[in-house]
């Protein structure tokens, strides 16, 4: 097996005798193929490809649609930046009064606050203060003060958000909350999507979202879909192949998004038991049997560092389909490695 190196959040998808795409007149290929297709969503680019045959290639097609559809939805209902989404309205609106929401942003919510104490704390949604002060920090080139940092501090902490399980509602109790899910969700957007598939009939799929990837089922070559991760700490850019069925893997990282300031980088990924970026960790792997899941536990990773989120993923034996590698540090994720040519 190879040796596992840093993996970081850039995807491929090794389309080893998988078949090709639609032709250019938009006929499906003779035998079994993938369809694919991306579109920007969700302030990333989403992908999704569907292993089918000439005779289900329409099929196919409308399972898709509707899986971009419900991406969509979702987007509408939980964007941080969209000032008409169902979490605009939460953050805008919650301290002054309790405010209805749909029964599925609720249930994320509530799932997110689970998320923020089995990771004690780490993986937090109400972090939206420290994101919103760091990016202004980026755009004026200036850290911000110690007094800016407590400040938003104050406003930040997953017990702070009171839920009605009845009434669907949701209320903040300190002034100035805001609630972020850009940490959480993408993994659920994939989930619904893989949901969506599955009852449209499409049983092999693989549905990618940023540095995120759901894989079910088998390729067109009926074996494990093969996914490139980008090996960081190689100079070639060599791509690492993992091995995914009916599995998830997520990876955060400071490698794409972060802030520039002085002269130093700091990470988008906010510690918010601190209220700063977090250091030392170029980018956490997490493979998870759900998108949800995975998507938490990297950005929680991020914050933890490899002992401590090894320690509470193992705990009560909650998280034990989880696999985690963070700066090179690995448990786990070689059972998922492609062997090398000489190992087959």
């Amino acid at each position: 097996m190879k040796k596992l190196g840093v993996l970081a959040i850039a995807f491929c998808m090794l389309c080893c005798g998988c078949g090709g795409k639609s032709g250019g007149d938009g006929s499906p290929p003779a035998g079994k193929t993938t369809y694919e297709e991306t579109k920007e969503m969700m302030g990333t680019f989403v992908k999704i490809t569907v292993v089918s045959d000439k005779a289900g290639f329409d099929k196919a097609q409308k399972a898709v649609d509707k899986a971009f559809a419900r991406f969509a939805e979702l987007e509408a209902l939980l964007s941080f930046h969209r000032d008409d989404s169902e979490i605009a309205r939460v953050n805008r609106d919650a301290f002054d009064a309790p405010v209805a929401v749909s029964a599925e942003t609720h249930e994320l919510i509530k799932s997110a606050v689970q998320f923020c104490k089995d990771t004690d704390g780490a993986f937090d949604i109400t972090v939206g203060p420290l994101v919103t002060l760091w990016a202004k920090a980026g755009e004026a080139g200036k850290l911000p003060a110690d007094d800016e940092i407590s400040a938003a501090l104050a406003k930040v902490g997953a017990d702070k958000i009171v839920l009605d399980d009845e009434k669907k509602t949701v209320r903040f109790a300190v002034q100035g909350m805001s609630i972020d899910l850009g940490g959480i969700a993408k993994g659920h957007a994939i989930d619904r999507a893989i949901e969506i598939l599955r009852a449209e009939g499409v049983n092999d799929a693989m549905v990618q979202a940023g540095g995120q990837i759901t894989a079910i089922g088998r390729n067109a070559d009926g074996k494990k879909w093969l996914v490139g991760v980008r090996n960081f700490f190689r100079a070639d850019g060599h791509f690492e192949t993992v091995e995914l069925e009916d599995m998830d893997v997520s990876t955060s990282g400071d490698y794409e998004r972060f802030v520039v300031i002085d002269g130093r980088k700091y990470s988008h990924i906010i510690d918010p038991r601190t209220g700063r970026p977090v250091e030392g960790a170029s980018s956490v792997s997490i493979i998870a049997k759900d998108g949800t899941t995975a998507d938490a536990w990297s950005t929680a990773a991020s914050v933890l560092g490899f002992n401590k989120a090894i320690e509470l993923l193992r705990k009560d034996g909650k998280y034990k389909d989880c696999e985690i590698l963070w700066a090179g540090c690995s448990q786990g994720f070689r059972d998922y490695l492609a062997p090398e040519e000489g190992d087959k």
